[in-house]
């Protein structure tokens, strides 16, 4: 499976960008191409885990292309991860994390990581020139909503 990842250092606490990863039926409000966002069955197991199905409507109009994805979401508040696996849609295969570790009193390391393999090969080899970028626009998405939410950078 292709497997993109980046990283990036941000001057927010680990709390304040966990809530932005955490809160999918928003990432319609501020992530590229998601056009509808929809968590369903949320619950919190014995471990503290929080589990819900995440539907994200996913539209490239330039290229007509629409698709709806929906993924098993789990949500670990004490290692600061939100986890999404799919075999769903045209997706063979699809994991994706973000990971937020502290690294100060105003500062965390963000890293998301997707690995992925469609059910189409063809479409698999158009699209992987392309994910890296789209990885890369997710996380700058990710950023600017920390900015809208939490204001400019914490001294």
């Amino acid at each position: 499976m292709p497997k993109f990842n980046v990283s990036r250092s941000v001057p927010y606490t680990a709390e304040q960008v966990f809530a932005i990863a955490r809160d999918v039926a928003r990432y319609k409000e501020f992530l590229p191409l998601v056009k509808r966002s929809v968590v369903r069955g949320a619950n919190t197991d014995a471990r503290g885990l929080e589990h819900f199905e995440g539907e994200l409507t996913v539209a490239y109009d330039k290229l007509r292309i629409e698709e709806v994805m929906t993924s098993r979401v789990t949500v670990d508040p004490q290692a600061l991860t939100v986890t999404a696996q799919s075999d769903q849609g045209p997706v063979k295969q699809l994991v994706s994390e973000w990971k937020i570790v502290p690294t100060g009193a105003n500062r965390c390391d963000i890293t998301f990581t997707v690995d992925y393999t469609l059910k189409s090969k063809m479409l698999q080899m158009v699209l992987s020139g392309m994910f890296d970028m789209a990885v890369r626009k997710v996380m700058s998405a990710f950023e600017e909503r920390a900015r809208v939410l939490y204001g400019p950078a914490i001294s």
